[in-house]
């Protein structure tokens, strides 16, 4: 390599800027003073910059007064050539940086990750790298926005809203209903007004839809002041009774017709877990392990300390789960953090899962624990080159990611069979679970993927260039993504439907991603002319009618599943019209979500027109649709592996 002279080097570094550095902008005041993320989830371009935090608390947000050219000198602006949703987060003492959740609209430009091409969304609209995010906006689109609740009255109480007949009846149905899903027994305080509030929230989706209507918005109105002030007043509200309460909450959305707009179950979460850090409960898994060990020492240990740490130990482990489950492919990374403590704290025995409530629970928090641990490790895997090191290195990673989540699975395959206590609830374990293991399926092939587009290396066989010792991995693990999603229907079906309604609503999220990943494989297997044997249809239609027979209410997240599945299924079924009407000489009709037959008439000899709701999706024509990459739909070898062996079980 030749080294320039002295001079040149001088001349042209005088010639060439330094790269203009960026400034920084701290976190908002409201968000640096409680410590707390501060993130732009809604762009630049909004009339008033708030960060998301102060809009979900209808807080000041001191960005508000700020001068909007630091934000657009600081930050991206969006444009037509880059249509990504601002995405940005703050930290309280550092400048800010993009989230860990960026949106890539342009990550596949010629196969977007095609399952998902039958919905023809615009460009940008939704980020398939985060599918249980994009699944959850693809079900708040379809079952359109609610009025926000009425604001509350001034100085409102519980008691002046409900009697204590009412109250301590809505307390039994939430301890019966909804507090087995938390694994842990509340604690509560002699007076436990927050902690009775929430759970009367909840619990007043049991009501009938008259007194609901009535009862519920109000309840909602005064909890929502009450966790404003909460998070707000964070150092004052520090206690375990909030904590529990935002717990609560985050899991379950109370339906009273409540604009979801207005509520994030993960900033919920988020600000429970910061309270519980800050009370040290993030330590109590290891001094519960430590009291034990010198209990069986023979050293003396006080029970009440004991009882006490092993409370706050399983309120800890339940926070970092409810956490890591809302997390959970939404491309946001949890805040919380576990120990290998809690291996300890809870052991596994030859005698699963033991003979009493308790026991069930705490296996069931290390279970989720082990659960979420293995997925977040599944995830963060990446594929750095192709050379045959890093392929294997990646390939080598998801191998043990698998083998973790199949010792677990193993463990817990049996446990609702043999429970004595509580068979519901490890029947449902198994939905985390199978939707786990999809999560990681799924994140495997789009990490490779994504590498090609990256790179600008993209060819229609792409997916033969990835083969770790010679396997043809992504073929074999598309084959076993169709099957774990279909597992994950048939397990919602197998379980008692008289619970399924007060399943968090979170795992409704996971019920619909299955849906639409197989509905999404039929729509390529369809266009390559290539049998797909199976019986989707009838899952669909069946789990369809399972989420109405559950849905406790029609905004209920139940109800929502089911209308996301039913338009998708509708859609598939006026692609099958279309496929046996035929050729034609001109544009076939287009199909879309909610796509139904004119009430018109039409002459003789001529098909009705198809017209399509005011929904937002945008029609398909299936003339003009890139379904796939060319060059994949005529490789059939690839499609008749997947239609003829893809249970791999």
């Amino acid at each position: 390599m030749e080294i320039p002279a002295s001079g040149t080097s001088a001349s042209s570094s005088k010639s060439i800027k330094p790269p203009r550095k960026t400034r920084s902008i701290q976190a908002c005041n409201s968000c640096r003073k409680h410590k707390t993320r501060c993130e732009i989830l809604d762009g630049i371009d909004q009339p008033l910059i708030r960060c998301h935090r102060c809009k979900v608390l209808g807080a000041e947000c001191s960005y508000q007064t700020m001068d909007r050219s630091l934000f657009e000198t600081a930050f991206p602006v969006k444009s037509e050539n880059n249509s990504s949703t601002c995405r940005y987060r703050s930290d309280p003492n550092n400048s800010p940086r993009i989230s860990s959740a960026p949106i890539h609209n342009d990550i596949f430009p010629n196969l977007p990750h095609q399952i998902w091409s039958f919905l023809r969304l615009p460009r940008g609209t939704l980020d398939w790298t985060a599918p249980l995010e994009a699944i959850q906006g693809l079900m708040k689109r379809v079952s359109g926005t609610h009025d926000r609740p009425p604001p509350p009255i001034p100085n409102d109480t519980l008691e002046a809203i409900l009697s204590p007949e009412q109250i301590d009846h809505l307390i039994a149905i939430f301890e019966h209903n909804y507090l087995p899903w938390l694994n842990f027994n509340l604690i509560r305080d002699r007076v436990s007004p927050f902690l009775n509030l929430a759970c009367c929230v909840v619990a007043s989706r049991h009501l009938g839809e008259g007194t609901r209507s009535v009862v519920a918005p109000r309840l909602q109105a005064l909890f929502t002041n009450c966790v404003a002030k909460m998070i707000l007043q964070s150092r004052k509200s520090e206690t375990l009774e909030s904590i529990q309460c935002l717990l609560i909450l985050s899991l379950w959305v109370p339906v009273c017709g409540i604009d979801e707009g207005s509520r994030d179950g993960r900033l919920l979460i988020a600000s429970a877990v910061t309270m519980a850090m800050n009370m040290r409960l993030n330590e109590a898994c290891d001094l519960s392990v430590a009291l034990r060990e010198s209990q069986a020492k023979g050293e003396e240990v006080s029970s009440q300390d004991l009882l006490s740490a092993t409370d706050r130990a399983r309120l800890w482990l339940a926070l970092t789960n409810v956490e890591s489950l809302l997390c959970t492919g939404s491309g946001r990374h949890p805040l919380s953090k576990r120990t290998g403590s809690y291996l300890k704290m809870v052991a596994l025995s030859p005698d699963l899962p033991g003979s009493n409530l308790i026991a069930g629970q705490d296996l069931r928090l290390r279970l989720l624990a082990e659960l979420f641990d293995i997925t977040e490790a599944g995830i963060a895997i990446r594929l750095r080159s192709l050379s045959d090191t890093d392929i294997e290195y990646w390939h080598d990673g998801f191998m043990r990611v698998l083998g973790s989540m199949d010792r677990v699975t193993r463990i817990l395959t049996p446990l609702p069979m043999v429970a004595e206590f509580d068979g519901f609830y490890f029947k449902t374990l198994h939905i985390i679970e199978r939707s786990c293991r999809s999560l990681i399926l799924y994140h495997a092939c789009l990490t490779a993927r994504q590498h090609f587009v990256n790179s600008e290396i993209d060819n229609p066989y792409w997916f033969r260039q990835v083969r770790p010792r010679g396997l043809d991995v992504l073929l074999i693990w598309g084959k076993e993504s169709v099957a774990v999603a279909e597992s994950v229907l048939v397990t919602f079906l197998e379980a008692d439907v008289r619970l399924l309604g007060t399943m968090p609503d979170y795992m409704f999220n996971m019920i619909a991603f299955a849906s639409s990943f197989v509905t999404g494989v039929r729509f390529l297997v369809i266009h390559v002319g290539v049998d797909f044997p199976g019986s989707i249809e009838r899952l669909l239609e069946r789990t369809i009618c399972k989420l109405n027979q559950c849905s406790l209410s029609s905004d209920s997240a139940a109800a929502k599943c089911s209308a996301l599945i039913t338009a998708m299924l509708k859609l598939w079924m006026d692609r099958m019209d279309i496929a046996e009407e035929g050729p034609r000489e001109s544009s076939p009709p287009p199909y879309s979500l909610y796509s139904r037959r004119s009430s018109g008439h039409s002459e003789p000899g001529t098909q009705s027109p198809r017209t399509t709701s005011s929904g937002f999706f945008q029609s398909l024509e299936s003339r003009s649709t890139d379904w796939s990459n060319p060059g994949l739909l005529r490789d059939t070898t690839f499609w008749n592996n997947v239609s003829s062996t893809h249970n791999v079980y």
